[in-house]
This record gives C-alpha cells, structure tokens and sequence, in this order.
C-alpha cells in the first residue's frame, strides 16, 4: 500500500488528465490574454510551476519538458528550461531561454518556479537526473551579455540526504529550505536547509525525516516561514488516515522539532470533507492563518480550499471554506496566492474542464466568496498547475501545463 501511494505521490506531479470534457461558459468578470505560447522544442514544453517577477517586472519560470535535450527517462525532446519574458510595446512579451537542463550533469524536469536572492540571482531544483540520477538544487547567477552562469549547489543520491527535491525558498536569514518527496531515513521524503559557506559553497543539511504512520509521508509544495523563522508545510500522503498532514518545525540550533498542526481525515484520493492529499504549500494572513488547498477530498473529491487558525494554546483549528464541485469551479486546485486585503487567488487544472482561475474574496460577515474569473478554453491553455504571481496594478499571471497554439502550454495574464 506504501509503495502504491508513494507513486502516485510522484504521478500527481506530473498529472494529466487524458479525457478533458469541453468547458463550460459561465460568465466571468476578468480578461485573459496569452502572453507566450510554448512550441515544444528549444522555448521549453509544459511548464507546470507558477512564475516569479524580477525588480523590473521581467516574468521567469520554469518547464517541465522542451530544450532539445533528450530526457532518456522519459522519452521527451528535453529535460526542461528556465525561460524568461520580457515586456515589450503594445503589450507583447519576448521569451529569451536562459539555461537548458542536460541530464547527464545538472539534472532534469524542474517541477517547481525559481526564487530570487537579493542579488537578483534564481535558485531552483530539478525533480530528476543530474549526478546521481535524483535531482539537483541549482542556482542561475547574471553574467555580462544578458547570459547566466549555473551552479549546482546540491545533486541529491537518493539515500539519506533525500530523493525527489521540490520548491525551493529563503528564511528570513537567507537560508534556502526544500522537501524531497522520497529518500531520508525512512524513504518517507524530508525537509532539507542549504545554507552558504565562506568558500562559495553550500552545505546541505538533513532537518528531518518523516515517518509515514505518525507525521505523514512524501512532503508536497513550497515551505512557509513565519516571522520567528518557523517552518510550515504538508505531506501529500502518510498520517493516521494515509491522506497527508500538515506540519511546522521548530528550528533550533541545528535540529528541528516537528509539531503535527492538523492531519486531514478523509479516504486517500477520494472523499472526505475536510480535504485529503494536499499537493501545495500555504500562506500566512496578517492575523497568522495559515490558507490553503487540497488536491481531493470534499463532496465531489475534487479539493478543497482550507484555512488554518491558531487557537493560542499550540493547537491549530481547520475549516473548509471551499470545497469544489467539479463542474464549471473546476476541480484539483493548485497553490494559493493572497493579496494585501486578505482576498485570495488560486487555479484549478481541471477534471471535467480544462481549469479555471478563481477568486475567494472575505465578506464583512466573515463569509467567503468564489468567483470564476476565467475557464479555460484550449487555445487560451488547458491545466494550469502552479501558483499565480500578482503585478502592481492587481493582474494576475500563470501557466499552463497544456493547451495555446502546440498544446505545450502557455503563459497567461488575467486582467480586469
């Protein structure tokens, strides 16, 4: 049974849906408008991570596929790229490739979108390949000439340093954290720190190891930190119910300390009206509520939307405040993005559509609102998996896995 849920822990990754009905059309309030249509060859195919913006509002992301790399694992023209977009007049957007993975040497298939340093340099990792054939964590440095030199700061063995690495990002010191979803000390996956050395290296350090049967399995999304440097996230599978747990570690000196904040109830990848099998990390509100989504469970089991609060003893309540129908709302949601009023943004890649991009808005009675604010259609992209990215003026921006002109996926914007 461990073995079964560990693979599709990694299918869901990488999850396509093979009978997309059409999407329905109900009215929606925002304009979308594709920003770059990816072709599949050297521009990169599928990306499945959200995008980040640089100080100047350039867009960088990654894709899964595409770079003209041949991927001996899984048959593709590419083990990825990390792409960027540059605004130009009229609206226009130009894609500039700015490193192609190999796998033979610095891995392949990044999963997650890149992080900035205050530098301006990107760091990110690779699901697979690189020197030990289990994925790399990797850095993208600016050079003279509008090029970009890499650096592999960790290629993971698959033993007890972790296999499978996901979502990297910096504490409040500059340390950089992630997950592997396999590998550690009990093949349950771990929470992994890379802190820089004098010498320009960076040291890889093991902070914990899950146990499946207690405090979950196979970690999912990107890490959340509040402003004590505490570290949150959740485990797709593993717990009492084997259907993911949400987590904070405590770090002090150089171990952590594990508190299991919620374990959510359900059948594993089915029913459940809590929610199971979160695939994404949360976000914190101004209050310390912690948001986010389950990728099954609820009345359809197709996800829900959740929210945590702190109960001031150490315990954590849970509510759902959305729980998606499988019809025009879509279903299987993606990670969230929360504004400055508390509103929060998240897309849906589909199950009996091609997904959506939505909105829950808070009302005065403390209610919350969903609003669809775009259905995907196909040539506008199919499947969006990452998380959104919001620019000054409140437009939000993504991506899809599927769909545009190639069916490669597409890089979008939903405006007013």
């Amino acid at each position: 049974m461990k073995e079964v849920l560990k693979l599709c822990s990694l299918v869901i990754l990488a999850w396509t849906f093979a009978s997309m009905a059409e999407a329905g059309s109900p009215p929606t309030v925002k304009t979308e408008k594709v920003l770059y249509s990816f072709k599949g060859g050297d521009d990169g195919a599928s990306p499945y991570a959200g995008l980040i913006f640089d100080s100047t509002g350039n867009l960088y992301g990654t894709t899964t596929e595409g770079g003209g790399q041949q991927c001996s694992g899984l048959g593709v023209a590419g083990c990825g790229v990390v792409f960027e977009l540059t605004p130009g007049s009229g609206g226009s957007w130009t894609e500039n490739v700015i490193h192609v993975f190999n796998e033979q040497t610095d891995g392949g298939n990044p999963y997650d979108a890149p992080v900035f340093d205050s530098s301006g340099t990107l760091y990110g990792t690779t699901l697979y390949y690189g020197a030990f054939g289990s994925g790399t964590a990797w850095e993208l440095s600016p050079a003279s000439g509008g090029t970009w030199s890499e650096s592999i700061l960790h290629s993971f063995h698959g033993t007890t340093d972790g296999l499978f690495p996901y979502g990297l990002n910096f504490d409040p010191r500059g340390h950089l954290y992630g997950t592997t979803s396999g590998g550690g000390a009990n093949d349950d996956g771990l929470v992994f720190q890379l802190v820089p050395r004098p010498t320009g290296h960076w040291a890889d350090q093991v902070l914990y190891n899950f146990m499946s049967g207690t405090d979950g399995d196979s970690p999912a999304g990107v890490l959340t930190f509040d402003a004590k440097g505490n570290i949150y996230g959740t485990t797709y599978v593993g717990g009492p119910h084997l259907t993911g747990t949400v987590f904070e570690l405590s770090k002090r000196n150089e171990t952590a300390r594990e508190q299991i904040l919620y374990t959510f109830q359900g059948l594993p990848f089915g029913s459940g009206p809590d929610g199971t099998n979160p695939t994404t990390g949360m976000v914190f509100d101004s209050a310390g509520n912690l948001y986010g989504t389950t990728s099954y469970g609820g009345e359809s089991g197709v996800g829900t939307v959740y929210e945590l609060s702190p109960d001031g003893n150490g315990t954590w309540t849970e509510s759902v405040i959305y729980t998606f129908t499988d019809g025009t709302d879509g279903g299987h949601p993606g990670g969230l993005l929360i504004d400055q009023t508390g509103n929060l943004y998240g897309a849906t890649s589909g199950h009996n559509t091609l997904g959506s991009v939505y909105e829950l808005a808070r009302s005065s009675g403390g209610q919350w609102n969903f609003t669809v604010l775009h259905d995907f259609e196909g040539p506008d992209g199919a499947s969006p998996e990452g998380s959104l990215v919001m620019d000054q003026a409140g437009d939000l921006y993504g991506t899809t896995a599927f769909g545009g002109e190639n069916d490669n996926g597409v890089v979008f914007e939903v405006a007013p």
